[in-house]
């Protein structure tokens, strides 16, 4: 049994095994639901908008051409 303990404001640490188990980041949404007198607690699926910026790069976009030729390449390559 896993035990973690509410502060006099409401607030509680989740306990390291639970948020290996949940896979849980900081900052990520919980949420809870109330079953038959008790709790489930889950970790809130990321959206894309979470997601947003995540994979930004200095570096600008290739244009069309660029994306093109560099298909072509790993096609060719492939093949040597």
């Amino acid at each position: 049994m896993i035990k973690s303990t509410l502060t006099e404001k409401w607030q509680t640490t989740i306990p390291a095994e639970v948020r290996k188990a949940l896979r849980l980041k900081p900052r990520q949404r919980l949420i809870y639901e109330l079953i038959d007198g008790g709790v489930m607690v889950r970790a809130q699926s990321e959206t894309l908008k979470d997601l947003y910026g995540y994979l930004a790069d200095d570096k600008p976009s290739a244009s069309k051409t660029e994306e093109r030729d560099a298909a072509r390449e790993a096609r060719v390559a492939r093949y040597k």
